[in-house]
């Protein structure tokens, strides 16, 4: 039978396998010793029966010899599925080739019969026992076929003993047929014990297939499991490990660790004591770093138990460890208790642990006379830094700068970024008196000033850096670790309001103004929401002509309490903020919609153009231009309308993406002017480059304007000449400064001479007025 164990057969089928491989496996021996037997009883016979009838009864042997042979050979050359597929068929063939085996031999009773020979009668009477008990064993199981062989094989001498006269023949059948009985008996008992010997062997290959199954699963469970696996002795020696431990412990072959000593491996004692529970018959458990002493990578983190093994006997042999790595599970606690505390960008402390050293640090100061001190440093116009070079470019440099910091950052201070490009210094111990504590930080905001004198390499580029820094000295104080750092915050802002990179000390009077600023800041928010702004529109007027071409729209902020407030006052703020883009796209929004309703009602456009300002920040954000061109499909008017503002300083910022804007923006119709020309220092070096329409001369040239004054207008004005460029004047108040600007030719002005700002409703009636004239 074939080794491979198929569940899909059942026992039975296996068992009628079983039984026709045992017949046909010893059929060779039985045919043989059959034929041998019919030649040897031929060869007995021969003298007393005639020739003729031996002839005949040895060639029915010897056809059913080669007959049943024929059928050994077929079954030997078939294939198992094959024979386990056709068993009942061959067990019926076996069965048939049995009786027909049967008729022949007792087929003899009428042709090797000798009628007088009494001794060759029971040669006769003893081959027909030997013959037949071979195929009642066989057939023993079958009671149809037992009965059947028995009639055909000792029918026939029974018949021809009870025929024959004579006390002796009877005696001598019964005698056969009580033979018969004890071999029915004898066979039907050896039948029985086959049958059970083939079903023992099928209980046996049913429990050895059932082992390795177990056996294959657990191999596969020890071997492929996701944890590591480990056997170990009352030595604490290894016996066997898993691929999951090996990998682990970053070892190549499995006898690299058989027989490692765990005492001699292992450094911890606690994971020791783990192992040694098993042997008082109790489980192990330990959570922590893991590594044996043969490795030289780093440790693992573990989560490790350990139960008994036991023998035979119900001893403890050992011990079976499972391992599971928490390497990763550890590492991300870790990391998350780190991105708790620690600014994920620079890998400094964050806002969190600051406050936590803060808090305690006020507490010590409770007991030491000491100062400590807080610095707020903000990095000047990192805003517009980030907006015009992108947050790529503004990450980096902000990682430079907690670099350089850090340099500059004593073992007992802290340094922490607690958001955008803000960042704080506590110095726990700054003096005993205040004098030393101030002296202390100016000392240290020098060396700071002087380490970012130097400029930064970012992507290529060298980029400039300073601090607006804010200071607050404290000891034994009852304000809260809050309040220090918005006091220092302050102190921070007006630093900023004062001078860009300068260093201010907190002082109570600071609070009031920033609350000030925060507050309008805040109302800044509201009034966009409440629609608390509204747009003024100053006339642009023709130097020559003094008729109206255009007009500058400007912004008003109608305060519920505090009245009109002027854009000085908050358009700062809203930049620092960076509300400045949303406040824009409603000035723009709104000043479209007006110029929609001012073509309604007087039927065409009727100036050259409206101006309008627009940030440095807003005018390089990534969008802008789409979002201009959406509200001017949105409003259905012409960009040829509008006059563009933008101020050189932010042009010098980023000239290459500036002038790409306005080319775009022209090529779609919009005409530009450069506000407040002169104040800069890079613009004539650009300007033939930049396709703007106008140059703007700024109000302070012309306001009050001297000799000085004079030349640099008249510069402008030859400049704007030169370039083919409209120049016009702000700030025009007096009529003597009209004369002078009509004198050089100087193309357009704005100012109080003509008219100030007015509402829409006003200006529409001036325009119309003008009309009239």
């Amino acid at each position: 039978m074939s080794e491979a164990y198929d569940t899909s057969i059942s026992f039975k089928e296996r068992l009628e396998y079983d039984k026709l491989s045992f017949y046909y496996i010893s059929l060779p021996v039985i045919l043989i010793g059959q034929l041998l037997g019919a030649l040897l009883l031929c060869a007995m016979e021969i003298s007393v029966v005639d020739l003729s009838s031996i002839l005949i009864w040895l060639s029915l042997n010897i056809i059913m010899f080669l007959y049943r042979f024929y059928h050994y050979s077929l079954f030997k050359k078939e294939s198992e599925h094959e024979k386990l597929k056709n068993a009942a068929l061959w067990l019926d063939r076996y069965y048939t080739n049995v009786l027909l085996s049967g008729i022949i031999w007792g087929s003899s009773a009428f042709l090797l019969f000798p009628e007088s020979n009494l001794l060759n009668q029971v040669i006769l009477f003893l081959f027909l026992f030997a013959i037949g008990f071979s195929a009642l064993g066989v057939l023993a199981t079958k009671s149809d076929l037992l009965i059947t062989y028995v009639l055909v094989m000792y029918g026939p001498i029974l018949w021809r003993l009870f025929s024959l006269e004579g006390s002796l023949y009877t005696t001598i059948a019964f005698a056969i047929m009580a033979l018969v009985l004890i071999m029915m008996l004898v066979a039907n008992y050896y039948g029985r014990v086959i049958n059970e010997s083939l079903m023992n062997r099928q209980h046996f290959i049913d429990m050895k297939a059932s082992h390795d199954k177990l056996k294959e699963r657990f191999f596969s469970l020890f071997e492929r499991a996701p944890v590591g696996i480990y056997y170990y002795d009352e030595s604490l020696q290894l016996q066997d490990v898993n691929m999951q431990f090996l990998k682990m412990s970053r070892v190549e072959e499995k006898q690299d660790l058989a027989g490692v000593s765990l005492y001699e491996n292992i450094d911890d004692r606690k994971i020791i004591d783990v192992h040694e529970q098993v042997f008082k018959g109790k489980t192990g458990n330990y959570r922590g770093p893991f590594r044996l002493a043969l490795n030289h990578q780093a440790n693992v983190y573990v989560d490790l138990s350990t139960v008994p093994m036991f023998n035979r006997d119900h001893e403890v042999a050992g011990g079976i460890a499972i391992v599971n790595d928490i390497t990763s599970e550890v590492t991300a606690q870790e990391k998350m208790m780190r991105n708790a505390y620690y600014d994920m960008l620079t890998n400094i402390p964050n806002r969190t642990l600051l406050m936590d050293k803060l808090r305690n640090l006020i507490e010590a100061k409770k007991t030491t006379k000491a100062y400590g001190v807080l610095l707020f440093l903000d990095i000047d116009n990192f805003k517009k830094l980030n907006t015009t070079l992108g947050h790529d470019i503004g990450d980096k440099v902000i990682k430079q700068v907690a670099h350089r910091m850090e340099e500059l950052t004593g073992s007992y201070e802290t340094l922490a970024r607690i958001g955008g490009d803000k960042f704080v210094l506590l110095i726990p111990n700054a003096g005993q008196t205040e004098e030393d504590a101030k002296r202390r930080v100016e000392e240290k905001v020098e060396k700071v000033n002087s380490s970012f004198a130097q400029p930064m390499k970012v992507s290529g580029q060298d980029h400039h850096v300073s601090f607006s820094i804010g200071a607050i000295l404290f000891k034994d104080t009852n304000a809260t670790a809050f309040d220090l750092l918005k006091r220092a915050e302050t102190a921070m802002y007006e630093a900023k309001r004062n001078k860009r990179g300068s260093l201010e000390f907190y002082e109570d009077s600071m609070s009031a103004q920033v609350e000030e600023q925060l507050m309008i800041e805040n109302d800044i928010h509201r009034a966009i929401r409440n629609n608390e702004f509204v747009m003024y529109y100053q006339p642009q007027m023709d130097v020559r002509t003094n008729k109206i071409i255009g007009a500058e729209a400007l912004i008003r902020w109608m305060h519920p309490e505090k009245g009109m407030i002027m854009p000085n006052s908050f358009i700062p703020l809203a930049e620092e903020s960076g509300i400045i883009i949303k406040l824009e796209e409603w000035i723009f929004d709104r000043i479209l919609k007006d110029v929609k309703e001012m073509v309604k009602k007087m039927g065409a456009f009727p100036l050259d153009h409206i101006a309008i300002n627009i940030s440095t920040v807003h005018f390089l954000e990534p969008h802008f231009v789409q979002k201009l061109m959406m509200l001017v499909k949105k409003h259905d008017v012409k960009p040829e309308w509008f006059e563009l503002e933008i101020t050189e300083s932010g042009i010098m910022r980023n000239v290459e993406d500036a002038i790409n804007k306005i080319k775009e923006l022209k090529s779609f119709g919009f005409s530009f002017s450069i506000d407040d020309f002169g104040t800069g220092y890079s613009s004539l070096s650009h300007l033939k480059e930049l396709p703007v329409d106008v140059i703007k001369i700024d109000q302070s040239f012309v306001r009050d304007m001297n000799e000085d004054d004079e030349m640099i207008v008249e510069a402008v004005v030859a400049i704007g000449q030169k370039f083919n460029l409209e120049v016009l004047a702000e700030g025009v108040e007096k009529d003597e400064t009209l004369h002078y600007l009509q004198d050089i030719h100087c193309n357009t002005y704005q100012g109080y001479l003509a008219h100030t700002p007015i509402d829409l409703d006003s200006f529409e009636s001036l325009l119309k007025a003008a009309q009239t004239d």
